[in-house]
């Protein structure tokens, strides 16, 4: 009786703790949470996937921009997701080598990724590499279009990053959410570019 008692009582906590949704944006700016403390639920749609987990942006946001992006750590846990998913999440808010995320490993019997819906995946924000120069950080984990033209100037490394410089004279550090690494050659022109910012790494 005990132990079924137990279940019922973890099972009502985590239900009133679903009840409401975290806005991203809160949690990018960390209001109200101490990392590693911290349960969020907010409401995503998936942008890009990785092996260990998924990028997503705020659901409730009619036109997503600064702020509203962000990645959901897996780990271990299994996934099978696509583009435009809609995903109820629970996890620990934390601060990961500078990048902001969900992980949904670390909080065990209440983590979850829940896909309840699908949908268009958001238009990207146009971003200047000025903007990401003056302040990079409203934009990590966000889907952006860089529309300042851009030379490689290093080739792909052993960590599949490489590097370019803009016309206004901008460093930016390029990784295999924008392009194939395969495709990369010395001295290529891009007119644009789309994909995550991925700030911890500059990429």
């Amino acid at each position: 009786m005990k132990k079924l008692l137990m279940v019922a009582c973890l099972l009502m906590l985590a239900g009133g703790a679903l009840a409401q949704d975290t806005p991203v944006s809160d949690i990018q700016h960390g209001i109200g949470l101490t990392p590693g403390a911290n349960l969020v639920v907010p409401r995503g749609i998936v942008t890009a996937l990785t092996d260990d987990g998924f990028f997503v942006v705020d659901y409730y946001v009619a036109s997503p921009g600064a702020w509203d992006g962000i990645f959901v750590y897996m780990g271990a846990v299994s996934f099978d997701l696509m583009l435009g998913d809609v995903i109820a999440l629970c996890g620990v808010y934390e601060e990961h080598e500078g990048l902001t995320r969900i992980n949904v490993e670390f909080a065990g019997l209440y983590g979850s990724a829940l896909k309840v819906g699908e949908t268009v995946v958001p238009p990207p924000s146009v971003v200047t590499a000025a903007d990401l120069t003056a302040d990079a950080e409203p934009w990590e984990s966000c889907v952006i279009t860089i529309q300042d033209g851009m030379e490689v100037t290093s080739l792909p490394g052993v960590d599949g990053t490489w590097s370019t410089l803009c016309q206004d004279g901008t460093p930016l550090l390029m990784g295999d959410f924008w392009v194939d690494p395969g495709t990369v050659s010395l001295g290529q022109c891009y007119n644009n570019t789309t994909g995550i910012w991925y700030e911890s790494l500059g990429t």
